[in-house]
């Protein structure tokens, strides 16, 4: 603890270790910031990192268990508002039975189909998000949307590109990654 003035007008430094980022400016600065580091991570998490699948996997969702318990996804929901949702046809019949419209009149309205057949929100943000950020198809949201950020499941390893694009994005994969990186890398280099 500083004692004196001086010491106390000196930025201190943080234990970033435990600390949750919240903020999403201070996470895309970051983000910018470590995009030489995190590639370097990236490639030691594919080509170096003697650890089986399996076992990483059990990391990544232990860390994200303690990281996603602290962060409340509905005083951010920065997916709902800038991400293009890609939706299966299940989710167009769940959505189109919870709003009671027919499969014609929902793809009309709320769905574009990509050359490539891939079909999406065709708004954004989430024609579903309410003003106060929570979804108001919850129950019956899109399976994209309820497997979001991917952390959950299996294959971290050939997915770390797509959560390197998605640290910026989201406070959740920003502090699981930067966790991993002191768990994972830090200790191994």
């Amino acid at each position: 603890m500083p004692d004196t003035p001086e010491e106390k007008a000196k930025p201190q430094k943080t234990d970033m270790s435990e600390r949750i980022i919240r903020e999403l400016p201070l996470i895309r600065r970051y983000s910018r910031h470590n995009v030489g580091e995190d590639m370097q991570f990236r490639a030691f998490l594919k080509n170096r990192l003697k650890m089986s699948n399996g076992e990483l996997d059990g990391i990544v969702q232990e860390t994200t268990d303690v990281v996603w318990a602290q962060v409340d996804c509905t005083a951010c929901a920065h997916c709902c508002r800038t991400f293009e949702i890609v939706i299966d046809d299940r989710d167009i019949k769940r959505l189109a039975a919870r709003l009671s419209v027919s499969l014609r009149s929902f793809l009309a309205q709320y769905v574009s189909t990509e050359k490539d057949g891939t079909k999406r929100f065709s708004s954004s943000p989430c024609p579903f998000l309410g003003e106060d950020n929570l979804c108001q198809v919850y129950e019956d949201r899109p399976q994209s949307c309820r497997d979001f950020p991917y952390l959950h499941t299996a294959g971290f390893r050939e997915r770390s590109m797509t959560m390197m694009e998605n640290v910026e994005a989201c406070p959740i994969v920003f502090n699981v990654w930067q966790r991993l990186k002191r768990r994972l890398w830090r200790v191994n280099r």
